[in-house]
């Protein structure tokens, strides 16, 4: 017997759900996701948090 997939990946997006995050980081409402890359800023002597959004790719970072 073959296995079961998921078909509901493969549905069609309704246009509402398809351009939610557009109009969310349009309006200025992000998804912000926290990247742990940098840690530690040598030159200001501070810790960096970087976050960047997960639906634009636009970031943003704050200074401890």
């Amino acid at each position: 017997m073959s296995n079961i997939t998921n078909l509901a990946k493969f549905k069609k997006q309704k246009l509402k759900q398809k351009n939610k995050a557009k109009t969310l980081c349009k309006s200025g409402f992000h998804k912000w996701a926290i990247i742990f890359k940098d840690k530690f800023d040598v030159k200001k002597g501070k810790l960096v948090t970087t976050y960047q959004c997960i639906y634009c790719d636009k970031t943003k970072t704050t200074y401890l």
